[in-house]
């Protein structure tokens, strides 16, 4: 029994978790990010049984919201207005190296008792918008500034942005076309493989009870609809990251010492074990290939180094933005597709708060550690283009020493970006199809100058639009002139 286990007093362990989901937004009482926040951390205290006065530290996962101190709020809210306040960085990584930052400063000695939140009510928001309504924002003038943690998150330089290279859903989509291209599959199959592998995604979504959301299936997340249309090819709406929600999570996380003094009962009790972070170049474009992550690489192997085959850890918790990270982790990692890869359902069908995706997956896997105890969960973080990793161990049954956080940086630049105005002939290394309302627009294309450097650039040709999504690009010679290619 783990009551029976000496642990030692600065062992950092995870007592309380909640999970806010708001189901049709309310634009006569609207809530906004503070407020689901203060609800989540409210009930993640009293999942614990923790009065809000024990708390010394209150951090936020950095978001849309834009609040100058939201950590402040939500402490002057719950009623701790001295606790001292962090606000993060953006990243998908971020609650897991968070959670591991956190329990590297109990280790330490300098907090006993903290709680970090994440949270958005960004459908709330563009409700109010749409009714042609005032988006209020709170008077945060009189805050202090929080302690700023983690390193910046880069999306892409100027010529990304105006030629689609920093919108994740495109990224990613070029990373599943290079993915796809190295290991021989069609088109057709491709699509197929994404499908399966998001149809369990969405199963397990479907059953999360924090949520509420409906089962698709294979057939249905492939196929485009009226509800589901085509954003990025491969990518259908169901197979894209949502983050237009109202959802908060909180988790509370304090030492063994101040869980035994607080009577916090140990059956809530789930113990960090383990953290490992890595890092990329922000850009896919000066990887040594596209269809690689090296960091992501390094991450992997070092937790099947230290925990062996990972298909016999109970849980996992693949991040589940796009379907091409989770076939890649899947594969770095030697997990088998066939087995569930999420315990929340990822971010195309649970949706989460900006940046906080990984949050929620920790407090899925807590609620899933709970209920079977003994077993081990491992959660992964992963943001921007795939540059920035976290993978976590969790398990009730305290670890045997003091957990430790393990940073990679394999941020090397492996190859260099040509000029955005270069021309000549290029290779194609991924492609994707821009969708929107009316159909496809534009192909945004990573190619490869022969003279070396590799660049964004699109095309507006429909033979071009038509090929990208009927026949295999990547490989074709092209050539490129002022950021627009040809075939």
């Amino acid at each position: 029994m783990t009551n029976c286990v000496v642990v030692d007093p600065r062992t950092p362990v995870i007592v309380g978790r909640a999970q806010i989901a708001n189901g049709t937004p309310d634009v006569d009482h609207p809530a906004d990010a503070i407020d689901l926040m203060t609800r989540a951390t409210i009930d993640a205290l009293g999942d614990a049984g923790v009065a809000p006065s024990a708390v010394e530290t209150v951090g936020v996962v950095g978001g849309i919201h834009r609040h100058r101190n939201a950590a402040a709020a939500v402490a002057h809210e719950i009623g701790c207005p001295t606790a001292h306040t962090i606000v993060t960085t953006w990243g998908g990584d971020t609650p897991v190296a968070f959670l591991g930052e956190l329990g590297q400063r109990i280790v330490a000695g300098e907090i006993d008792v903290a709680v970090f939140v994440g949270g958005e009510a960004n459908r709330t928001r563009d409700a109010l918008r749409t009714a042609g309504r005032e988006v209020t924002t709170r008077d945060d003038s009189e805050m202090e500034d929080p302690e700023q943690w983690g390193t910046p998150l880069e999306m892409g330089r100027s010529d990304a942005v105006e030629r689609g290279g920093e919108l994740p859903r495109n990224t990613y989509a070029i990373f599943d076309s290079a993915l796809r291209a190295g290991a021989g599959e069609s088109l057709d199959e491709a699509r197929d493989r994404a499908a399966e592998l998001w149809a369990g995604y969405s199963a397990v979504a479907a059953s999360n009870p924090d949520i509420d959301v409906r089962s698709m299936d294979a057939a249905a997340i492939r196929t485009p609809a009226a509800d589901n249309r085509m954003v990025s090819w491969p990518y259908t709406k169901a197979m894209c990251a949502n983050n237009r929600v109202d959802q908060a999570g909180a988790l509370v996380v304090c030492s063994s010492a101040a869980a035994d003094r607080l009577g916090v009962a140990h059956d809530r009790r789930v113990y960090l074990h383990d953290t490992i972070r890595a890092s990329d170049s922000d850009s896919f474009l000066l990887r040594e290939r596209i269809d690689t992550v090296p960091g992501l690489d390094a991450a992997a192997a070092l937790v099947v180094e230290r925990w062996g085959p990972i298909d016999a850890i109970d849980h996992v918790d693949l991040y589940g933005c796009f379907p091409s990270i989770v076939r890649y982790t899947a594969s770095a990692l030697g997990l088998s597709p066939k087995r569930p890869l999420t315990v929340t359902g990822g971010l195309g069908f649970m949706g989460a708060p900006l940046n906080f995706a990984a949050g929620q997956s920790l407090i899925a896997m807590v609620r899933t550690l709970r209920a079977e105890p003994g077993t081990f969960g491992l959660v992964q973080g992963n943001g921007g283009h795939a540059a920035k990793h976290s993978f976590g161990v969790y398990s009730t049954a305290p670890p045997q020493s003091l957990p430790s956080v393990t940073v990679l940086d394999r941020a090397e630049t492996a190859t260099s970006m040509a000029a955005p105005d270069s021309s000549g002939k290029a290779t194609i290394e991924g492609i994707t199809v821009e969708y929107g309302h009316q159909g496809a627009e534009r192909a945004v294309a990573a190619l490869r100058l022969d003279g070396g450097g590799r660049l964004w650039a699109n095309s507006v040709d429909p033979d071009v639009l038509d090929a990208a999504i009927s026949r295999e690009l990547v490989g074709v010679v092209s050539s490129v002139r002022a950021g627009e290619f040809r075939l």
